[in-house]
């Protein structure tokens, strides 16, 4: 072949039987164009299924000496669109073709992917009950547990603080637990988790119905001072400077006791104690020369008697409570409210009592019963032997041990516990749970 020839044009001919690659043409770098169509084809099972055509704007390459023509265009299904695919379209903006699409199909298309992630979750929300969450802190991982133990099922994105819930009409909204009770009282959630703590620093207790304690996040707000301090009682401690981050509650505390000692105006001596906001690490403001005693929450102690703190008065005590708006803004949301309490309620229950029964002498029932006296009653039952009873009867966990030795002491036999995995208890709506009756 001499050098002045051109080289021998090379023909590709299309076999629609064999499998191919866009790659075995070669195209030059191009724009790619992408249409969306509905069409019907023996490929696809579905016959409306929406599909891309992939189609190259050139239908030939000219390498010198002649054209090579491309392949007929493919045909890729496209998934139906989800909620999930939705927000993850939302959140990338930046596709890879340029899609052109028929105007049934665009229509909708353009309208989802240019909403937010939160838009679409707005749209998704509606008719549904908002269930505020604590987002972190020490109630989070209970009030998470509390909720597979009701069968509450979800997944929650690492991006956003809404979630659908997947076997109810719930959406859990994960919120600051301080921030919960103003969302409640305004109406805007329906239920949350928060403490009894929030609600009175919130000043919103007129406004939220306590339905039901979780018997989690147990704590104190406790008055401290360094140990080794000149003030060792809180009249000591009225009339100085004290820092919190629940400063509602504090002033409201030395309010009381300054009008009790009779401390009034902002003057040196003889003035109202002085309380100011710290949003964390309290327990450093004796230590810095900020305070002269802190109002805080100790669940422990341990963080406080590291820093040379110890308590002088505690204000309250408080735990994690389950709450609804006083004023209900969606009546149609009330049943489900109901059984979602009731869940909830049954988990609570089966966390903090277990089933003990034994067999005892029918005569011998009066003593037993006032050893057991159940959540309600005891559930007696005959036997076969003649004068034997069963007994069972709901028993508190931390009470078991010492329960099981009064039980054969007095003359029961064959004793055992029962552990709860779940349970449902009659629970009225802003009522707490009734305490067990005392032996």
């Amino acid at each position: 072949m001499l050098a002045s020839e051109p080289p021998p044009s090379r023909k590709l001919a299309y076999n629609p039987k064999s499998p191919r690659r866009l790659n075995d043409f070669s195209p030059p770098r191009q724009l790619i164009s992408v249409t969306q169509t509905t069409t019907t084809t023996t490929q696809i099972p579905r016959s409306s299924s929406p599909v891309f055509h992939i189609t190259p704007h050139r239908t030939g390459v000219n390498n010198g000496s002649g054209s090579v023509p491309l392949a007929p265009p493919s045909t890729l299904p496209l998934p139906q669109p989800t909620l999930a695919t939705k927000l993850d379209d939302a959140s990338n903006r930046k596709p890879p073709f340029h899609l052109t699409s028929s105007p049934s199909l665009s229509e909708s298309s353009s309208s989802s992917s240019s909403k937010t992630p939160m838009e679409l979750l707005a749209e998704s929300m509606k008719g549904r009950m908002l269930f505020a969450i604590p987002k972190k802190g020490r109630l989070n991982s209970k009030s998470l547990e509390m909720l597979e133990g009701a069968d509450i099922k979800f997944t929650r994105s690492h991006r956003l603080d809404v979630c659908l819930v997947q076997n109810h009409p719930i959406a859990l909204v994960f919120l600051p637990a301080s921030d919960i009770p103003r969302f409640v009282a305004h109406g805007n959630v329906d239920m949350g988790i928060t403490g009894q703590d929030t609600i009175l620093e919130s000043r919103t207790q007129d406004a939220v119905t306590e339905v039901l304690k979780l018997g989690f996040g147990g704590c104190k707000l406790q008055v401290q001072v360094p140990e080794r301090g000149p003030i060792q009682s809180i009249d000591q401690l009225a009339g100085k400077r004290v820092v919190s981050s629940y400063t509602t509650l504090a002033r409201d505390y030395f309010k009381r006791l300054d009008e009790r000692l009779g401390l009034v105006g902002n003057g040196e001596e003889g003035s109202a104690t002085r309380v100011e906001y710290v949003g964390g690490s309290v327990e450093a403001a004796c230590a810095l020369g900020l305070a002269d005693g802190i109002v805080d929450l100790v669940e422990s102690g341990e963080t406080m008697r590291a820093a040379g703190l110890h308590a002088i008065e505690t204000v309250m005590t408080t735990e994690a409570v389950l709450i609804k708006s006083t004023n209900v803004k969606h009546p149609d949301l009330v049943p489900l409210i109901k059984k979602i309490t009731s869940r909830i309620a049954g988990f609570v229950a089966s966390n903090k009592y277990v089933i003990c029964q034994y067999n005892i002498p029918r005569e011998l029932l009066p003593i037993v019963t006032k050893i057991t006296p159940g959540r309600r009653a005891p559930t007696i039952s005959s036997i076969e032997d003649d004068g034997w009873v069963a007994v069972s009867a709901m028993v508190e966990k931390k009470n078991v041990a010492n329960v099981m030795d009064q039980l054969v002491e007095a003359g029961a036999e064959d004793t055992f516990i029962v552990a709860l995995q779940n349970c449902r208890v009659e629970t009225r709506l802003g009522l707490s749970e009734p305490p067990p009756a005392e032996a």
